[in-house]
């Protein structure tokens, strides 16, 4: 009997470990930090990067790091990082870390849709009122306001509410959204064109009818990935998203400005408009790993993989928006360790440093000024509340477990029964 409940325990700790998936998030400042390892590491600023020197962050209350699709989402605004789906017994928990304090706690939630945290680019913080909305696919888009919160956690549970279903299916989407200029776009949604992503109008709270189309010679395919945004060092909104598809054709880089008056308005925007609504290329990332975290500064832009390897890309996007020609990924001195091991969803490493053709709208290209920002309709009656009232029950995750390691699982399990025999 005793090493049948070995044999239980030995299976019990490897599911957790295979469950593990660590992130990476800047500080307002733009110091780097890596977590979910055995411990959380702040790597600090660009500038040592060749050869960080690693200081471990406080552990009173750090989340488990058992979900599989956390996601670690900065609020700039407030120094702080919301942590989405870090607590596999209970994914209802929002883990918020205030950066400046280096002090962790726990925002309970309620109300929460039973799949929330179903990919790793699921979530989505608005960066002008704190909100985080959630697409799920399996009762439409959710918020919860944490405007109350900022860095650190209510002593009430916030409730999360039902906003509406998508004006897109989302059958078989793994859900990768980000936001550029007040609108979150979903990437890689089924039955999409390449090259278009489908749109939430968050001061509107609407989905667009039709998929936004980018400009740009290099066209997004439709396929999910991992979406992020790059902040401006100014705290506004941010203008420029990160999508790596999981095909790995190529880093994407696409650019999106609206005049929330007018959408027809093109003068005014931060950058020249032929790059609105555009798409440029770097190098894909060099671990190419569907599991992987993203996080960006204004100045760089860094994967850390599910074996714990940092990978960054110095300057992905210049001052006017264009993108660097010539960059390449470079792998940071340090790896995080205790994670959880690589998983099958990584394909095979790309060189060890991948150069990169910066592609798509130049600065002075041609483009018309005539062309919408979005083509969203202007404000109206139709663009409802985004408060609607929502009880779905709180989620709980699912373990996914490597098909390699699931298969030495079930030897150990059947190893155990011949034992008792």
């Amino acid at each position: 009997m005793l090493p049948t409940l070995a044999l239980f325990s030995l299976l019990s700790a490897f599911t957790a470990t295979v469950s593990a998936v660590p992130c990476v998030q800047f500080d307002s400042s733009w110091n780097l930090y890596a977590f979910g390892g055995s411990s959380d590491v702040k790597l600090g600023a660009n500038t040592t990067w060749s050869s960080p020197s690693t200081s471990p962050i406080s552990t009173s209350g750090r989340p488990p790091w058992t979900g599989t699709n956390s996601q670690c989402i900065l609020s700039q605004t407030n120094n702080a990082m919301y942590v989405v789906g870090s607590d596999s017994s209970d994914l209802s928990k929002i883990y918020v870390y205030n950066f400046a304090s280096d002090s962790w706690s726990t925002q309970t939630t309620s109300g929460a849709p039973t799949d929330l945290g179903n990919t790793r680019s699921a979530s989505v913080l608005d960066h002008d009122t704190n909100v985080l909305f959630t697409l799920t696919t399996s009762s439409g888009l959710y918020q919860l306001d944490m405007s109350s919160v900022t860095n650190s956690a209510s002593s009430s549970a916030l409730s999360w509410e039902a906003v509406e279903n998508s004006s897109f299916s989302v059958d078989g989407y793994s859900v990768t959204a980000t936001q550029a200029a007040n609108h979150i776009f979903y990437f890689g949604v089924p039955n999409t064109a390449a090259g278009s992503a489908n749109v939430f109008v968050v001061h509107y709270a609407y989905f667009q009818p039709d998929a936004q189309k980018f400009s740009g010679s290099a066209q997004f395919p439709d396929t999910a990935g991992q979406a992020i945004s790059i902040p401006t060092e100014s705290d506004s909104v941010p203008y420029s998203m990160v999508f790596v598809p999981n095909d790995f054709s190529n880093t994407y880089i696409a650019t999106h400005w609206t005049d929330l008056g007018d959408y027809s308005i093109t003068t005014g925007a931060p950058f020249a408009t032929d790059l609105i609504n555009s798409t440029q290329t770097i190098a894909a990332p060099t671990s190419q790993d569907k599991t992987a975290s993203y996080a960006a500064s204004p100045y760089d832009l860094v994967q850390i993989d599910s074996n714990g390897d940092i990978y960054y890309y110095a300057t992905p996007v210049n001052a006017d928006y264009t993108v660097s020609s010539g960059g390449s990924w470079q792998k940071l001195g340090y790896s995080l360790s205790g994670g959880s091991s690589s998983s099958s969803n990584s394909t095979s490493s790309a060189a060890a440093s991948g150069s990169a053709t910066a592609s798509g709208s130049s600065a002075s290209g041609s483009a018309t000024a005539s062309r919408s920002a979005s083509h969203s309709s202007s404000a109206s009656a139709s663009g409802s509340a985004a408060s609607a009232s929502s009880s779905a029950a709180s989620g709980a995750g699912n373990v996914v477990a490597r098909g390699d390691l699931l298969g030495l699982g079930l030897g150990v399990v059947a190893l155990g029964a011949s034992m008792l025999i």
